[in-house]
């Protein structure tokens, strides 16, 4: 008996893998980095202000308090000692300790004698009303300068409105530092120091030149400071006001002269050095009052 088969009908092979080339596999693969780039990072979000019972109400404080605290933040009783020094290029200043302290009495227990108290100057920029009530207490402080590159830097940095509140600005040296080449600067402080038409007290601890005779000390104070002394006489309506406010350390005129007669050589030469320099700066306005082509009266003539 022969059995009937059924014939195999061919059928095309079924796939369901889609092959892709190369160039598409590159083009997915962009695809897909594209789409899961890393996301951006949020802009961080301010600060929120604190809330008002959070807020210390220094404002509403009455005004012995809040000058009590200003004296703590803004006042040193010893003075603000400063030396110039150079940051990022710049010249500026920087407080230093006082030069004139014996450290070999600074005890043990004092060791905050060494360093300067901490001021926080920056107080004043909190707001207008802080700055108005401080400022006069931090600018009432005396400011010690080391040398007139100091006091040139210093107030190159402070500009010329927070010169107008200095009251006592001492120059500790005439002359530069151990540095000679600094000698220019005598003039060019003093130009500066014009902006400062209030101080009460400006007083010179250094030599200012090495004849000990009032007149000598007076003729070398008028060419390096004739700038600011004519700028004081212009603001306060008398040609040699500055002269009032001018303080000299004896080592100008006690060099070279015995103990006993030391007081008498002093009293002496500083009166001839306010005399000098009150004829300098009268002189340098009977000057410019002149008459052109009218010749001035010489001194013996005055007399």
């Amino acid at each position: 008996m022969s059995q009937n088969r059924c014939s195999k009908r061919k059928r095309n092979q079924v796939s369901y893998y889609e092959g892709v080339s190369d160039g598409e596999d590159s083009e997915v693969d962009s695809q897909d980095v594209m789409e899961y780039s890393a996301p951006k990072k949020r802009a961080p979000r301010p600060p929120r202000p604190l809330p008002k019972r959070k807020l210390f109400p220094f404002l509403e404080l009455p005004a012995e308090i809040r000058n009590a605290i200003y004296g703590y933040c803004l006042v040193d009783a010893s003075g603000i000692h400063l030396a110039a020094t150079t940051k990022k290029y710049r010249r500026t200043v920087e407080r230093t300790t006082d030069p004139s302290l014996d450290y070999s009495s600074v005890s043990d227990e004092g060791p905050e004698q060494l360093y300067p108290q901490t001021l926080v100057p920056s107080l004043l920029a909190v707001n207008k009303q802080i700055h108005q009530e401080g400022r006069d207490i931090l600018y009432s402080n005396e400011f010690r300068l080391q040398d007139p590159l100091t006091m040139h830097s210093f107030l190159v940095d402070i500009g010329p409105r927070a010169a107008t509140y200095l009251k006592h600005v001492t120059l500790v040296h005439w002359g530069p530092a151990n540095r000679s080449m600094h000698k220019g600067y005598n003039h060019s402080s003093f130009a500066m120091l014009a902006l400062a038409t209030n101080l009460n007290k400006f007083r010179v601890e250094g030599t200012i030149t090495w004849g000990n005779e009032g007149k000598q000390v007076a003729r070398q104070m008028y060419r390096d400071g004739f700038p600011w002394l004519e700028a004081v006489g212009a603001a306060k309506g008398r040609l040699d006001a500055a002269v009032d406010v001018i303080e000299l350390c004896e080592g100008n005129f006690s060099r070279n002269t015995s103990q006993a007669s030391r007081t008498t050589h002093l009293e002496k030469n500083l009166g001839a050095f306010r005399a000098e320099l009150r004829k300098l700066l009268h002189d340098r306005m009977e000057a410019v009052r002149a008459k052109p082509g009218r010749p001035q009266k010489k001194a013996s003539e005055k007399a």
